[in-house]
């Protein structure tokens, strides 16, 4: 440690090891110390493409679905349509069988 609170201001210490690197250096009375390794930059590139690519893939089949939702029918409209429909159809056969009734009498 004395060694490197020794190193002229700007001056680094590297050491790399097939794919790792660790660089050293100073500034002022505090030490930083930086470590990268190529394979794992290689895998964290791997993981963002696959999180961006199911991200894009779930905001499509999100948008789909929303455009499948707009383009529905409410069960509700359909609902009180047919209690109309029904209703109108009863009041019809009604007043028919009414008036064949008083037709045969």
């Amino acid at each position: 440690m004395d060694s490197l609170l020794k190193l002229p201001e700007g001056a680094a210490y590297t050491k790399r090891s097939g794919q790792a690197n660790i660089k050293v250096a100073t500034h002022g009375d505090t030490v930083y110390i930086t470590g990268t390794c190529d394979s794992l930059q290689r895998q964290v590139e791997y993981y963002e493409a696959l999180y961006h690519t199911a991200r894009d893939a779930l905001e499509q089949q999100h948008e789909q679905y929303q455009q499948e939702r707009k383009q529905r029918t409410s069960p509700a409209l359909i609902g009180t349509v047919n209690l109309i429909a029904g209703l109108f159809a009863g009041v019809f056969l009604t007043s028919i069988i009414i008036t064949k009734r008083k037709n045969n009498e």
